[in-house]
């Protein structure tokens, strides 16, 4: 790989000029739209960090003192680094203190594109958090001009404008930017990382010969090479549809996110950068996607929240829907994360969460007092979780009286909820397991209007506090 400052400002300066440039990106891509946006940013900043005197004459860009600041950003192509010569960053909206990025995944269908994948993320700049609301490309909604229809439909009819259209008037928020990716470059990009390996719950399997899509992947640990990876976050045909898919897309990300962090990967740095440009269509300019891309990479994990929008699914004039539970989206949208404290910020830099302390004999028997009776929910999908957590819980002597499925299977961390408007023994009641879980983050548990008893709802990182919960031998 080339060492040289000079190579890496040709690559930064041919990057910058593509994004800037009129069509300097392509159409369409899909299925992964939520997590994608976060590539390209650690891509970028990989390259740049590896540079020596580049680095050095845009560190204040790349390297901000407060990356949590979306207000502001050194000029690009400033000479001299010292004069304090600022540009605006993302419009940040007054009131709200947001900034809003519709996210589209396109598919290639008949020689045309529809809508695989959209989602609306949130910057929050005032609550110093990002928010991403999924919404399944079936959902039946109010297409400004048309009607009644599926949403994937909206960009058929109109592109991006009659898309962003029927989004604003679902949810009522702005929509400041958008971002759009294609499936083409997909496979090139697993390619040149090298494939990834990925444990496959259960056999994956779908034949559509009108599509061309055949998928069979087996059960057990794979290694996954482009083609192969594509159908693995394209995959829905099975009971869980959308929401499976949704949860095999995070778990892939985060190998991928995880393999891009590695040195072996350095030397593929300029060819995944010409791949990821080519994959993405914004009307972000370079330094507004830095910025934005910054501030969600200089978060903790707690601090980004990822969730289906609620609904169910049902039929309307014999097609089969998502039917959305607009109230419930407007207030999931509209929810702040708790406020980080230094008393509450339990992260490391590294965004780690400290490990919870163990447990003695005494203690574990002064929670049980405390928990009395609980509800199991399950937030992440497994089959069979419910039944699994309450068998473990019985075995340390707390009831379960109740286990079902929470109101959507996209829970990102496991949560306690408690009451809204109950007792405080509801709260201790609440913080005492969340203790016996092993959960250390404050804003993890949280009082809930729809809960009737202190329950735990089980998030995609269930296996850690299963694990908790199995060393509780006395």
């Amino acid at each position: 790989m080339p060492g040289t400052d000079g190579a890496y400002a040709f690559w930064f300066r041919t990057w910058s000029r593509r994004i800037s440039s009129p069509g300097g990106f392509t159409d369409d891509y899909g299925g992964v739209a939520v997590r994608f946006f976060k590539i390209l940013g650690i891509v970028f900043l990989i390259l740049l960090a590896t540079s020596g005197g580049v680095a050095l004459r845009l560190k204040e860009v790349l390297f901000p003192d407060n990356p949590l600041d979306l207000g502001h950003a050194l000029a690009v192509g400033s000479e001299d680094v010292s004069q304090d010569k600022k540009v605006e960053g993302p419009y940040i909206d007054p009131v709200l203190g947001t900034v809003n990025v519709l996210l589209v995944g396109l598919d290639d269908v008949d020689g045309g594109s529809r809508t695989d994948a959209i989602a609306l993320a949130i910057f929050d700049a005032d609550n110093k958090a990002v928010r991403v609301a999924s919404i399944p490309r079936d959902s039946r909604v109010q297409i400004p001009g048309r009607g009644w229809d599926k949403i994937n439909h909206a960009y058929v009819y109109g592109g991006m404008g009659l898309l962003k259209d029927t989004v604003v008037n679902l949810t009522g928020m702005a929509i400041n930017y958008f971002v759009k990716v294609n499936y083409r470059s997909f496979p090139r990009i697993i390619d040149l990382l090298g494939g990834v390996d990925i444990y496959v719950e259960k056999r994956l399997k779908y034949t559509d010969y009108s599509g061309k899509l055949f998928i069979n992947i087996p059960k057990g640990q794979q290694h996954m090479d482009g083609k192969t990876a594509l159908e693995y976050v394209r995959f829905r045909h099975d009971p869980l549809g959308d929401i499976g898919r949704v949860q095999r897309q995070q778990k892939f990300m985060d190998i991928v996110l995880a393999k891009l962090k590695s040195p072996a990967i350095l030397p593929r740095i300029p060819a995944l950068i010409d791949e990821v440009v080519s994959a993405v269509d914004t009307d972000l300019t370079p330094l507004e996607a830095l910025k934005l891309m910054q501030f969600a990479n200089a978060l903790p994990p707690d601090r980004v929240r990822m969730f289906m929008a609620p609904g169910k699914a049902g039929y309307s004039g014999n097609l089969s829907y998502w039917i959305l539970d607009t109230v419930e989206l407007s207030l999931e949208l509209a929810a702040k994360l708790p406020p980080r404290s230094q008393d509450s910020d339990l992260s490391s830099a590294s965004g780690d969460v400290l490990p919870s302390a163990p447990l003695t004999e005494e203690r574990l028997q002064a929670l049980r007092e405390q928990i009395g009776k609980i509800g199991v929910l399950n937030g992440d999908g497994e089959s069979g979780l419910g039944k699994k957590a309450s068998r473990l819980f019985q075995r340390i002597g707390i009831e379960v009286p109740y286990a079902g499925n929470a109101r959507h299977f996209d829970y990102h961390t496991t949560n306690v909820v408690y009451p809204a408007g109950g007792t405080e023994r509801d709260k201790q009641a609440a913080l005492a397991l969340a203790e016996l879980c092993g959960i250390t983050n404050p804003g993890l548990v949280r009082e809930e209007k729809r809960a009737t008893m202190v329950s735990l709802i089980f998030g995609h990182d269930k296996e850690v506090v299963f694990k908790r919960l199995e060393s509780l031998n006395f």
